[in-house]
């Protein structure tokens, strides 16, 4: 355990505490959580991984045997809650034989946890605890399948990089075909590799892109506001303002031109927080373009060559 800046206050420390509790000094931690830790000190990197997770998911659901796809999900596929009814009985049965809720479960803690390159699959197919079909089903195995051939890969932290914060945001407007409503996502790097991510569908149904663009880019100015003042408490906190990307112009001139607001006044209030935060100097708002957008794996599925220059972005590598 290190938590001083030399070895000698790291052992007052732990002497400290032993003066008021019984301590296990372990050392260095190397698993937390179903979580494997390791180090590369040449390169100043940490690197993350749920290998062990990943082979009891493959093992528990039967598909130790299945053939390995180079992306968690087709983008060609469109799910929805529109399922038709089993044809009999026995099909019936079958559907009902099926631990989709299990398996969306194991796979959102991977999403969460150290694979932020499933995290658009789980959230797709987490709408469809209640109302699952056998197509369903088939989307979810094939996001094991693409674990199962990439569980060598790990989040990869830290490196030589400044350790500034770097948001994206990105949006897919009306992508749920049974609501209408819009998926936001988000990531944030920190110097190398993701720090936090998010893909989510949108409370309300936005009805022009760039509002759906603008309530993601506000969902991802809340959270960089709370990692400003996660790492201001680990006393490194940020010299300047957040650079958040947006690939959408009309998003990022509404996020500092209020002239613009007339024009849409249909934007609930609370969304313009971002302004706000623009205006504190806290975040900057910056146009990237779309193929360079880190977000954008968290709001559809992208076709192998994207998603694999995506992947590498976000730190996810061997």
């Amino acid at each position: 355990m290190s938590v001083a800046s030399d070895k000698d206050e790291n052992e007052r420390f732990k002497t400290q505490l032993r003066e008021r509790w019984v301590i296990s000094d372990l050392g260095e931690a190397k698993f937390c959580l179903g979580i494997a830790i390791e180090r590369e000190r040449s390169t100043r990197s940490i690197f993350l991984s749920q290998h062990a997770l990943i082979d009891q998911v493959v093992e528990k659901f039967g598909l130790k045997d299945a053939h390995p796809v180079s992306i968690p999900m087709d983008p060609s596929l469109k799910l929805s809650r529109n399922v038709e009814p089993p044809a009999n009985t026995d099909e019936l049965r079958r559907i009902q034989a099926i631990p989709y809720r299990a398996l969306v479960g194991s796979l959102m803690y991977l999403a969460m946890g150290t694979r932020p390159d499933i995290a658009f699959a789980v959230q797709q197919l987490s709408q469809y605890l209640d109302c699952y079909g056998l197509t369903h089903w088939d989307a979810a195995k094939r996001v094991v399948r693409y674990l199962k051939g990439t569980r060598g890969l790990r989040l990869q932290l830290g490196g030589s990089s400044v350790a500034d914060l770097v948001g994206y945001t990105d949006s897919n407007y009306a992508n749920c075909v049974d609501t209408r409503r819009s998926v936001s996502g988000y990531s944030f790097t920190l110097g190398s590799g993701l720090v936090s991510w998010s893909a989510r569908k949108q409370k309300t149904v936005s009805t022009s892109s760039c509002e759906s663009e603008y309530v993601a880019a506000c969902e991802a100015t809340k959270e960089a506001v709370w990692l400003r003042a996660l790492l201001l408490a680990l006393d490194h906190g940020q010299l300047r303002a957040t650079l958040l990307r947006c690939d959408n112009n009309g998003a990022l001139i509404l996020s500092g031109d209020p002239s613009f607001h007339a024009r849409v006044k249909h934007i609930d209030v609370k969304f313009h927080y971002i302004r706000e935060r623009v205006a504190a100097n806290e975040i900057e708002v910056k146009y990237v373009n779309t193929k360079d957008n880190l977000a954008d794996a968290f709001t559809k599925a992208l076709p192998a060559k994207s998603f694999e220059a995506m992947r590498e972005l976000m730190g996810v590598r061997a």
